[in-house]
């Protein structure tokens, strides 16, 4: 089924269902295609610019193997989306981690997809014992210098014991009541991290990405190797505008570790919104690392490279959903959407022919860059 429509509408989604998901796809001409749930949550890939169109093109997700010659990689890669029953960054994340640990998008994605799966476990370790360092600072005024080697150890749990216990008396906490809302204030901060604490979570890692891009970006389009009225400046654009609506949801996030004492009082609330911003921000966040390591990875190459790297992320290019968007921001984001439209037809076509070795390869580079 396709959509052949030309109106910026088919450009700017409504919401993040109907945007879906990024998968890092190592084809060429899927490399920025998306997958979602339709109105029966079956799986479908959506993609734009199909066969040099404009409009934005919908495609059942079990004839994607049938539409395009996919390489080994990502047939297996669909075969594990597949399996997903409701399509959220995570779950995707999930599917692409299973897939590239098989090694069949080479070794270095490989290794980077095992180490990035083993990073979650002690980043959560990391993430809840930052917490318990913030709130011993805060309400007892001491620091708590511990590892995790120490941690693992009765005498250092003990010790770890002994300041909550302390915090717990001294708000009027029961201790276990203290204990659960630590587990599950830093099961939701696992991928956010605790604000000016290491490690910073994956989230906020990809928001330091996000300013050097723009940065490396900005330092590209004054080289001259491109005229001043180059759609590129559209990706800049759109990734500045976001940074607003990432920074925001941080700042949300953020507010309850700065009043913990008002968090731990009043947690069933406070626990509903970090249940909130860490399902958004990962939504908020989806498709953007990919784009970084895109650039990069073109930086080490010639201009022939980095100009075809700019026109496929123009291809796939992520705007937040209209009801995501402050009301006053709308107007830009129309407009982005129809710049986005006009730029369409101007693309490359999409290649549905042999898949180019040189290509290929370069995508596998992206996808290890990716998962860090």
């Amino acid at each position: 089924m396709t959509n052949g429509s030309t109106t910026a509408t088919h450009f700017w989604p409504t919401s993040f269902a109907e945007r879906g998901v990024a998968v890092p796809f190592t084809t060429p001409s899927v490399a920025m295609a998306r997958v979602r749930n339709d109105e029966r949550g079956r799986l479908e890939l959506v993609i734009s610019g199909l066969s040099g169109g404009r409009g934005v093109y919908v495609i059942g997700w079990s004839a994607v193997p049938q539409t395009f010659k996919l390489t080994v990689f990502d047939r297996v890669l669909h075969e594990y989306i597949q399996a997903i029953e409701t399509v959220t960054p995570d779950t995707v994340r999930e599917a692409v981690l299973h897939a590239t640990a098989t090694g069949l998008a080479g070794e270095d994605a490989a290794e980077a997809a095992i180490q990035s799966s083993s990073k979650i476990t002690e980043d959560q370790i990391r993430i809840s014992l930052a917490l318990t360092q913030h709130l011993v600072k805060t309400f007892l005024e001491a620091e708590l210098e511990i590892g995790l080697a120490e941690l693992a150890t009765s005498a250092g749990q003990q010790k770890v014991q002994n300041l909550l216990g302390r915090i717990a008396r001294k708000e009027n906490i029961a201790p276990e009541t203290l204990s659960r809302v630590l587990t599950e204030w830093g099961d939701l901060l696992e991928a956010l991290g605790v604000l000016d604490h290491r490690p910073r979570g994956r989230y906020r890692r990809t928001l330091d990405e996000a300013s050097h891009f723009l940065s490396s970006f900005a330092d590209w389009m004054r080289t001259g190797e491109i005229g001043d009225d180059h759609p590129a400046a559209l990706i800049s654009d759109v990734l500045t505008e976001t940074l607003h609506n990432w920074k925001n949801a941080f700042q949300e996030a953020d507010v309850y570790a700065h009043d913990p004492r008002s968090t731990l009082k009043n947690w069933q609330n406070a626990k509903g919104v970090l249940e909130s911003l860490s399902v958004r921000i990962p939504w908020l966040e989806d498709g953007w690392a990919v784009i970084f390591a895109m650039w990069e990875n073109a930086l080490r190459g010639d201009h022939d490279q980095r100009l075809q790297t700019v026109a496929t992320i123009l291809s796939g290019l992520p705007l937040v959903p209209r009801d995501e968007v402050a009301p006053d921001r709308r107007p830009q984001w129309m407009e982005f959407a129809k710049r986005l439209s006009l730029l369409a037809a101007r693309n490359e076509q999409r290649s549905q022919n042999d898949i180019g070795l040189e290509n290929m390869l370069r995508q596998e580079q992206v996808l290890a860059r990716s998962l860090g």
